[in-house]
Protein backbone atom coordinates (compact mmCIF):
# COMPACT_ATOMS: atom_id res chain seq x y z
CA UNK A 1 0.00 0.00 0.00
CA UNK A 2 1.50 3.36 -1.12
CA UNK A 3 2.17 5.90 1.54
CA UNK A 4 1.07 9.39 0.80
CA UNK A 5 2.75 12.54 2.08
CA UNK A 6 0.72 14.36 4.58
CA UNK A 7 -0.18 17.99 4.15
CA UNK A 8 2.23 18.97 6.92
CA UNK A 9 5.10 17.18 5.16
CA UNK A 10 4.37 18.95 1.89
CA UNK A 11 4.27 22.30 3.60
CA UNK A 12 7.59 21.59 5.32
CA UNK A 13 9.30 20.61 2.06
CA UNK A 14 7.93 23.75 0.38
CA UNK A 15 9.21 25.98 3.19
CA UNK A 16 12.70 24.38 3.03
CA UNK A 17 12.85 24.88 -0.75
CA UNK A 18 11.68 28.47 -0.40
CA UNK A 19 14.34 29.22 2.23
CA UNK A 20 17.05 27.64 0.07
CA UNK A 21 15.89 29.60 -2.98
CA UNK A 22 15.81 32.85 -0.95
CA UNK A 23 19.33 32.22 0.35
CA UNK A 24 20.58 31.57 -3.19
CA UNK A 25 18.97 34.71 -4.53
CA UNK A 26 20.42 36.76 -1.64
CA UNK A 27 23.93 35.47 -2.24
CA UNK A 28 23.60 35.91 -5.99
CA UNK A 29 22.31 39.46 -5.75
CA UNK A 30 24.99 40.50 -3.25
CA UNK A 31 27.61 39.11 -5.68
CA UNK A 32 29.59 37.70 -2.77
CA UNK A 33 28.98 34.04 -2.79
CA UNK A 34 30.14 31.82 -0.04
CA UNK A 35 33.44 32.68 1.61
CA UNK A 36 34.62 29.47 3.23
CA UNK A 37 38.07 30.93 4.07
CA UNK A 38 36.73 33.76 6.20
CA UNK A 39 37.23 37.52 5.88
CA UNK A 40 39.36 40.35 7.23
CA UNK A 41 38.75 44.07 7.55
CA UNK A 42 40.58 47.13 6.31
CA UNK A 43 39.63 50.82 6.50
CA UNK A 44 39.75 53.90 4.33
CA UNK A 45 39.14 57.58 5.00
CA UNK A 46 37.11 59.58 2.48
CA UNK A 47 36.20 63.24 2.27
CA UNK A 48 32.90 62.34 0.61
CA UNK A 49 31.30 58.89 0.87
CA UNK A 50 28.03 59.81 -0.85
CA UNK A 51 26.16 56.72 -2.08
CA UNK A 52 28.18 54.28 0.08
CA UNK A 53 26.14 52.23 2.55
CA UNK A 54 26.55 49.04 4.49
CA UNK A 55 26.71 46.06 2.07
CA UNK A 56 28.02 48.27 -0.76
CA UNK A 57 30.03 45.88 -2.99
CA UNK A 58 33.82 46.11 -3.15
CA UNK A 59 35.60 44.97 -6.32
CA UNK A 60 39.12 44.39 -7.59
CA UNK A 61 39.50 44.33 -11.38
CA UNK A 62 35.71 44.11 -11.69
CA UNK A 63 35.45 41.00 -9.46
CA UNK A 64 33.51 41.16 -6.15
CA UNK A 65 35.91 40.61 -3.25
CA UNK A 66 34.01 42.05 -0.29
CA UNK A 67 31.49 44.53 1.03
CA UNK A 68 31.30 47.65 3.16
CA UNK A 69 30.60 46.49 6.72
CA UNK A 70 30.38 49.89 8.43
CA UNK A 71 30.59 53.67 8.02
CA UNK A 72 31.43 56.20 10.75
CA UNK A 73 32.23 59.91 10.96
CA UNK A 74 35.67 60.79 12.37
CA UNK A 75 36.30 63.82 14.64
CA UNK A 76 37.89 65.67 11.67
CA UNK A 77 34.64 65.18 9.68
CA UNK A 78 35.80 62.44 7.34
CA UNK A 79 34.00 59.22 6.47
CA UNK A 80 35.71 56.15 7.95
CA UNK A 81 34.62 53.24 5.74
CA UNK A 82 35.08 49.70 7.06
CA UNK A 83 35.67 47.17 4.24
CA UNK A 84 35.37 43.42 4.78
CA UNK A 85 37.42 41.39 2.26
CA UNK A 86 37.89 37.72 1.61
CA UNK A 87 41.03 36.31 3.18
CA UNK A 88 42.25 34.96 -0.14
CA UNK A 89 42.42 38.52 -1.54
CA UNK A 90 45.87 39.95 -0.84
CA UNK A 91 46.53 43.66 -1.46
CA UNK A 92 49.62 45.85 -1.09
CA UNK A 93 49.83 48.82 1.25
CA UNK A 94 49.83 51.15 -1.81
CA UNK A 95 46.29 50.15 -2.83
CA UNK A 96 43.96 52.93 -4.08
CA UNK A 97 40.19 53.11 -3.41
CA UNK A 98 37.65 54.89 -5.60
CA UNK A 99 33.84 55.21 -5.41
CA UNK A 100 32.18 54.37 -8.74
CA UNK A 101 28.70 53.92 -10.16
CA UNK A 102 27.37 51.53 -12.80
CA UNK A 103 24.17 50.74 -14.62
CA UNK A 104 21.27 52.96 -15.51
CA UNK A 105 20.20 53.27 -11.88
CA UNK A 106 23.68 54.34 -10.80
CA UNK A 107 24.46 51.52 -8.34
CA UNK A 108 27.42 52.51 -6.16
CA UNK A 109 30.43 50.28 -5.50
CA UNK A 110 34.03 50.70 -4.37
CA UNK A 111 36.82 49.73 -6.73
CA UNK A 112 40.23 48.84 -5.27
CA UNK A 113 43.31 49.32 -7.48
CA UNK A 114 46.29 47.20 -6.38
CA UNK A 115 49.67 48.89 -6.52
CA UNK A 116 53.08 47.40 -7.20
CA UNK A 117 53.53 43.65 -7.13
CA UNK A 118 56.48 43.97 -4.72
CA UNK A 119 54.62 46.23 -2.28
CA UNK A 120 54.28 45.18 1.33
CA UNK A 121 50.96 43.41 2.03
CA UNK A 122 48.36 45.44 3.88
CA UNK A 123 47.62 43.92 7.28
CA UNK A 124 44.13 43.33 8.72
CA UNK A 125 42.94 46.58 10.24
CA UNK A 126 45.21 48.57 7.94
CA UNK A 127 44.17 51.86 6.34
CA UNK A 128 44.05 52.53 2.60
CA UNK A 129 46.02 55.75 2.25
CA UNK A 130 45.18 56.56 -1.36
CA UNK A 131 41.62 57.55 -2.20
CA UNK A 132 40.27 58.95 -5.48
CA UNK A 133 37.40 61.27 -4.75
CA UNK A 134 34.27 60.62 -6.79
CA UNK A 135 32.76 63.19 -9.09
CA UNK A 136 30.26 65.51 -7.41
CA UNK A 137 27.23 65.07 -9.67
CA UNK A 138 25.16 67.55 -7.70
CA UNK A 139 27.81 70.22 -8.28
CA UNK A 140 27.88 69.23 -11.94
CA UNK A 141 24.12 69.66 -12.14
CA UNK A 142 24.39 73.06 -10.46
CA UNK A 143 27.10 74.12 -12.92
CA UNK A 144 24.95 72.96 -15.83
CA UNK A 145 22.03 74.96 -14.43
CA UNK A 146 24.18 78.10 -14.24
CA UNK A 147 25.48 77.46 -17.76
CA UNK A 148 21.94 77.01 -19.04
CA UNK A 149 20.88 80.31 -17.45
CA UNK A 150 23.86 82.06 -19.06
CA UNK A 151 22.98 80.55 -22.44
CA UNK A 152 19.45 81.86 -22.07
CA UNK A 153 20.77 85.36 -21.36
CA UNK A 154 23.09 85.18 -24.39
CA UNK A 155 20.22 83.98 -26.59
CA UNK A 156 17.99 86.79 -25.35
CA UNK A 157 20.74 89.34 -26.04
CA UNK A 158 21.29 87.98 -29.55
CA UNK A 159 17.59 88.12 -30.16
CA UNK A 160 17.53 91.74 -29.05
CA UNK A 161 20.47 92.62 -31.31
CA UNK A 162 19.22 90.80 -34.40
CA UNK A 163 15.41 90.54 -34.35
CA UNK A 164 13.98 93.57 -32.56
CA UNK A 165 13.07 96.79 -34.32
CA UNK A 166 16.00 98.68 -32.75
CA UNK A 167 18.56 95.92 -33.25
CA UNK A 168 21.92 96.38 -34.95
CA UNK A 169 20.75 94.36 -37.94
CA UNK A 170 17.76 96.64 -38.47
CA UNK A 171 19.98 99.72 -38.16
CA UNK A 172 22.44 98.30 -40.71
CA UNK A 173 19.62 97.60 -43.16
CA UNK A 174 18.28 101.15 -42.70
CA UNK A 175 21.76 102.62 -43.26
CA UNK A 176 22.18 100.49 -46.39
CA UNK A 177 18.87 101.73 -47.75
CA UNK A 178 19.85 105.36 -47.11
CA UNK A 179 23.25 104.81 -48.77
CA UNK A 180 21.65 103.23 -51.82
CA UNK A 181 19.21 106.13 -52.12
CA UNK A 182 22.04 108.67 -51.83
CA UNK A 183 24.04 106.87 -54.53
CA UNK A 184 21.04 106.87 -56.85
CA UNK A 185 20.48 110.60 -56.24
CA UNK A 186 24.16 111.35 -56.82
CA UNK A 187 24.20 109.36 -60.06
CA UNK A 188 21.09 111.09 -61.41
CA UNK A 189 22.31 114.55 -60.41
CA UNK A 190 25.83 114.19 -61.81
CA UNK A 191 25.06 112.21 -64.91
CA UNK A 192 26.13 115.10 -67.18
CA UNK A 193 29.40 115.57 -65.28
CA UNK A 194 30.19 111.86 -65.46
CA UNK A 195 29.57 111.88 -69.20
CA UNK A 196 31.92 114.85 -69.56
CA UNK A 197 34.61 113.01 -67.59
CA UNK A 198 34.26 109.96 -69.82
CA UNK A 199 34.57 112.15 -72.97
CA UNK A 200 37.68 113.86 -71.56
CA UNK A 201 39.24 110.49 -70.83
CA UNK A 202 38.50 109.39 -74.41
CA UNK A 203 40.14 112.54 -75.80
CA UNK A 204 43.20 112.07 -73.55
CA UNK A 205 43.53 108.46 -74.69
CA UNK A 206 43.40 109.51 -78.33
CA UNK A 207 46.07 112.16 -77.75
CA UNK A 208 48.35 109.64 -76.02
CA UNK A 209 47.85 107.18 -78.87
CA UNK A 210 48.76 109.87 -81.42
CA UNK A 211 51.83 110.92 -79.43
CA UNK A 212 52.97 107.32 -79.22
CA UNK A 213 52.57 106.79 -82.97
CA UNK A 214 54.44 110.02 -83.82
CA UNK A 215 57.25 109.40 -81.35
CA UNK A 216 57.87 105.74 -82.12
CA UNK A 217 61.00 106.38 -84.26
CA UNK A 218 62.57 108.64 -81.60
CA UNK A 219 61.80 106.11 -78.85
CA UNK A 220 63.32 103.27 -80.89
CA UNK A 221 66.43 105.35 -81.59
CA UNK A 222 66.82 106.17 -77.88
CA UNK A 223 66.45 102.53 -76.90
CA UNK A 224 69.01 101.58 -79.55
CA UNK A 225 71.53 104.13 -78.21
CA UNK A 226 70.97 102.89 -74.63
CA UNK A 227 71.59 99.31 -75.80
CA UNK A 228 74.84 100.36 -77.55
CA UNK A 229 76.10 102.15 -74.44
CA UNK A 230 75.23 99.15 -72.28
CA UNK A 231 77.07 96.84 -74.69
CA UNK A 232 80.18 99.04 -74.55
CA UNK A 233 80.12 99.12 -70.77
CA UNK A 234 79.71 95.34 -70.58
CA UNK A 235 82.61 94.80 -73.01
CA UNK A 236 84.90 97.10 -70.98
CA UNK A 237 85.10 99.97 -73.49
CA UNK A 238 85.45 103.52 -72.24
CA UNK A 239 86.32 104.80 -68.76
CA UNK A 240 83.12 103.60 -67.13
CA UNK A 241 83.39 100.16 -68.74
CA UNK A 242 87.02 99.71 -67.61
CA UNK A 243 86.13 100.90 -64.12
CA UNK A 244 83.19 98.52 -63.73
CA UNK A 245 84.89 95.47 -65.32
CA UNK A 246 88.29 95.82 -63.64
CA UNK A 247 88.65 93.21 -60.82
CA UNK A 248 91.01 95.55 -58.95
CA UNK A 249 88.23 98.11 -58.71
CA UNK A 250 86.03 95.66 -56.79
CA UNK A 251 88.92 94.67 -54.53
CA UNK A 252 89.81 98.30 -53.77
CA UNK A 253 86.16 99.13 -53.17
CA UNK A 254 85.82 96.22 -50.73
CA UNK A 255 89.06 97.25 -49.00
CA UNK A 256 87.80 100.83 -48.69
CA UNK A 257 84.50 99.63 -47.23
CA UNK A 258 86.35 97.40 -44.74
CA UNK A 259 88.49 100.36 -43.62
CA UNK A 260 85.40 102.54 -43.23
CA UNK A 261 83.66 99.79 -41.22
CA UNK A 262 86.73 99.41 -39.01
CA UNK A 263 86.90 103.16 -38.43
CA UNK A 264 83.21 103.45 -37.56
CA UNK A 265 83.39 100.35 -35.34
CA UNK A 266 86.26 101.92 -33.40
CA UNK A 267 84.30 105.14 -33.01
CA UNK A 268 81.25 103.22 -31.79
CA UNK A 269 83.39 101.49 -29.16
CA UNK A 270 84.40 104.83 -27.60
CA UNK A 271 82.25 105.47 -24.56
CA UNK A 272 81.44 109.14 -24.03
CA UNK A 273 80.44 110.75 -20.75
CA UNK A 274 79.31 114.32 -20.05
CA UNK A 275 79.47 115.41 -16.42
CA UNK A 276 78.93 118.49 -14.30
CA UNK A 277 79.47 119.12 -10.63
CA UNK A 278 79.65 122.11 -8.29
CA UNK A 279 81.69 122.63 -5.13
CA UNK A 280 80.66 124.98 -2.34
CA UNK A 281 83.89 126.45 -0.89
CA UNK A 282 83.70 126.76 2.86
CA UNK A 283 86.34 129.50 3.24
CA UNK A 284 85.15 131.93 0.54
CA UNK A 285 81.45 130.97 0.50
CA UNK A 286 81.68 130.75 -3.32
CA UNK A 287 80.66 128.03 -5.74
CA UNK A 288 83.19 126.44 -8.08
CA UNK A 289 81.81 124.77 -11.25
CA UNK A 290 83.20 121.93 -13.34
CA UNK A 291 81.97 120.83 -16.79
CA UNK A 292 83.72 117.74 -18.16
CA UNK A 293 83.77 115.57 -21.27
CA UNK A 294 85.26 112.09 -20.91
CA UNK A 295 86.20 109.74 -23.78
CA UNK A 296 86.95 106.10 -22.92
CA UNK A 297 88.08 103.99 -25.93
CA UNK A 298 88.94 101.04 -23.65
CA UNK A 299 87.80 100.04 -20.16
CA UNK A 300 91.25 100.85 -18.68
CA UNK A 301 92.06 104.06 -20.62
CA UNK A 302 90.34 107.44 -20.87
CA UNK A 303 90.81 111.09 -21.88
CA UNK A 304 89.24 113.87 -19.79
CA UNK A 305 88.65 117.44 -20.98
CA UNK A 306 87.27 119.81 -18.35
CA UNK A 307 86.33 123.50 -18.09
CA UNK A 308 86.62 124.98 -14.57
CA UNK A 309 85.10 128.26 -13.37
CA UNK A 310 86.68 129.41 -10.09
CA UNK A 311 85.15 132.63 -8.65
CA UNK A 312 88.15 133.12 -6.32
CA UNK A 313 91.17 131.58 -8.09
CA UNK A 314 94.69 131.46 -6.74
CA UNK A 315 96.85 134.11 -8.45
CA UNK A 316 99.43 133.13 -11.02
CA UNK A 317 102.56 135.28 -10.74
CA UNK A 318 104.63 136.54 -13.69
CA UNK A 319 107.95 138.39 -13.58
CA UNK A 320 108.97 141.07 -16.11
CA UNK A 321 112.58 142.45 -16.27
CA UNK A 322 113.05 145.88 -17.91
CA UNK A 323 116.45 147.50 -18.69
CA UNK A 324 116.56 151.32 -18.36
CA UNK A 325 119.50 153.47 -19.65
CA UNK A 326 120.01 156.88 -17.98
CA UNK A 327 121.34 160.06 -19.63
CA UNK A 328 124.79 159.40 -18.21
CA UNK A 329 125.02 156.08 -20.03
CA UNK A 330 124.38 153.91 -17.00
CA UNK A 331 121.99 150.96 -17.35
CA UNK A 332 119.72 149.73 -14.58
CA UNK A 333 117.39 146.75 -14.39
CA UNK A 334 113.82 146.96 -13.10
CA UNK A 335 112.05 143.75 -12.11
CA UNK A 336 108.23 143.81 -12.05
CA UNK A 337 106.07 141.03 -10.65
CA UNK A 338 102.37 140.81 -11.60
CA UNK A 339 99.59 138.53 -10.45
CA UNK A 340 96.91 137.28 -12.82
CA UNK A 341 93.59 135.91 -11.66
CA UNK A 342 92.10 133.60 -14.29
CA UNK A 343 88.60 132.54 -13.31
CA UNK A 344 88.14 130.15 -16.26
CA UNK A 345 90.66 127.33 -16.51
CA UNK A 346 91.00 124.15 -18.51
CA UNK A 347 92.04 120.57 -17.82
CA UNK A 348 93.12 117.89 -20.29
CA UNK A 349 94.20 114.61 -18.71
CA UNK A 350 95.08 111.09 -19.85
CA UNK A 351 94.27 108.25 -17.46
CA UNK A 352 95.21 104.59 -17.05
CA UNK A 353 93.37 102.22 -14.72
CA UNK A 354 95.05 99.40 -12.78
CA UNK A 355 92.32 97.37 -11.05
CA UNK A 356 90.94 99.79 -8.39
CA UNK A 357 93.70 102.42 -8.82
CA UNK A 358 93.76 105.00 -11.62
CA UNK A 359 96.80 107.12 -12.54
CA UNK A 360 96.21 110.29 -14.57
CA UNK A 361 98.24 113.28 -15.69
CA UNK A 362 98.36 116.24 -18.02
CA UNK A 363 96.93 119.72 -17.81
CA UNK A 364 95.03 120.35 -14.55
CA UNK A 365 93.35 123.75 -14.21
CA UNK A 366 95.65 125.25 -16.88
CA UNK A 367 98.87 123.96 -15.21
CA UNK A 368 100.76 120.70 -15.37
CA UNK A 369 99.94 118.07 -12.79
CA UNK A 370 99.05 114.49 -11.98
CA UNK A 371 96.52 112.56 -9.94
CA UNK A 372 95.91 109.18 -8.29
CA UNK A 373 92.38 107.83 -7.77
CA UNK A 374 91.09 104.86 -5.81
CA UNK A 375 87.62 103.45 -6.54
CA UNK A 376 85.81 100.74 -4.60
CA UNK A 377 82.15 100.19 -5.33
CA UNK A 378 80.17 103.44 -5.10
CA UNK A 379 82.99 105.29 -3.24
CA UNK A 380 85.96 106.98 -4.92
CA UNK A 381 88.88 109.03 -3.51
CA UNK A 382 90.84 111.37 -5.83
CA UNK A 383 94.18 113.07 -5.07
CA UNK A 384 95.46 115.75 -7.46
CA UNK A 385 98.69 117.78 -7.44
CA UNK A 386 99.31 120.68 -9.88
CA UNK A 387 100.64 124.26 -10.20
CA UNK A 388 104.21 123.27 -9.26
CA UNK A 389 105.53 126.70 -10.36
CA UNK A 390 104.13 128.39 -7.23
CA UNK A 391 105.75 128.50 -3.82
CA UNK A 392 103.88 125.33 -2.88
CA UNK A 393 102.04 122.94 -5.22
CA UNK A 394 98.25 123.00 -5.26
CA UNK A 395 97.02 119.80 -3.59
CA UNK A 396 93.41 118.65 -3.68
CA UNK A 397 91.76 115.70 -1.97
CA UNK A 398 88.25 114.81 -3.19
CA UNK A 399 85.94 112.02 -2.07
CA UNK A 400 82.98 110.98 -4.20
CA UNK A 401 79.86 108.93 -3.40
CA UNK A 402 77.79 107.61 -6.32
CA UNK A 403 74.18 107.79 -5.13
CA UNK A 404 72.77 106.53 -8.47
CA UNK A 405 74.18 105.86 -11.89
CA UNK A 406 73.85 109.56 -12.81
CA UNK A 407 73.89 111.40 -9.45
CA UNK A 408 76.91 111.70 -7.13
CA UNK A 409 78.03 113.70 -4.09
CA UNK A 410 81.51 115.19 -3.54
CA UNK A 411 83.43 116.64 -0.62
CA UNK A 412 87.01 117.18 0.52
CA UNK A 413 89.92 119.66 0.95
CA UNK A 414 91.35 122.06 -1.66
CA UNK A 415 94.84 123.65 -1.57
CA UNK A 416 95.18 122.51 2.03
CA UNK A 417 98.96 123.16 2.44
CA UNK A 418 98.77 126.83 1.40
CA UNK A 419 99.60 128.99 4.46
CA UNK A 420 97.85 132.04 3.02
CA UNK A 421 94.43 130.77 4.01
CA UNK A 422 92.91 128.39 6.48
CA UNK A 423 91.57 124.92 5.92
CA UNK A 424 89.67 125.23 2.61
CA UNK A 425 86.99 122.54 2.66
CA UNK A 426 84.29 122.05 0.09
CA UNK A 427 81.21 119.95 -0.58
CA UNK A 428 78.81 119.61 -3.49
CA UNK A 429 77.00 117.36 -5.94
CA UNK A 430 76.98 116.54 -9.62
CA UNK A 431 75.42 114.59 -12.47
CA UNK A 432 76.83 112.53 -15.32
CA UNK A 433 75.32 111.24 -18.56
CA UNK A 434 76.77 108.57 -20.83
CA UNK A 435 76.10 108.30 -24.55
CA UNK A 436 73.42 105.66 -23.85
CA UNK A 437 71.65 108.08 -21.47
CA UNK A 438 71.79 110.84 -24.08
CA UNK A 439 70.32 108.52 -26.72
CA UNK A 440 67.51 107.60 -24.35
CA UNK A 441 66.78 111.26 -23.60
CA UNK A 442 66.74 112.15 -27.32
CA UNK A 443 64.45 109.19 -28.04
CA UNK A 444 62.06 110.24 -25.26
CA UNK A 445 62.03 113.82 -26.55
CA UNK A 446 61.23 112.69 -30.10
CA UNK A 447 58.38 110.53 -28.84
CA UNK A 448 57.00 113.46 -26.84
CA UNK A 449 56.77 115.50 -30.04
Amino acid sequence: MRKKFSTEAKVGVFVILAIALLAYITVDVSQLGWTPGGTYKIYTLMDNAEGVTVKTPVQVAGIPVGTVSGIALTPDRKARVEIELRKDVKLGDDVTAEIRTRGVLGDTYIELFPGRADAQEIAPGGVVGRVKQPADYQQLVRDLSVMTADMKEVTAALKTYTVSEHSYTAEILKSTQVLTANLATFTNTNAANMNAIVNNMRILTDQLRGFSQNSTPEIEASLKRIAEITEKVNSGQGTVGKLLNDPQTAEKTNELLDNINGLTEGIRRIETEVNYHMEYLGSTKDVKNYVGLRFQPRPDKFFLFEVVHDPAPSPSKSTQITSVTTSGGATSTITTETEDFHKVRFSAELGKKFHDVTVRGGLIESTGGFGIDYTKGPVAVQFSAFDFGADRPHLKLLSQLNVTRSLFLVGGLDDFINPQHGLDWFMGAGVRFTDEDIKSLLGTASLAK
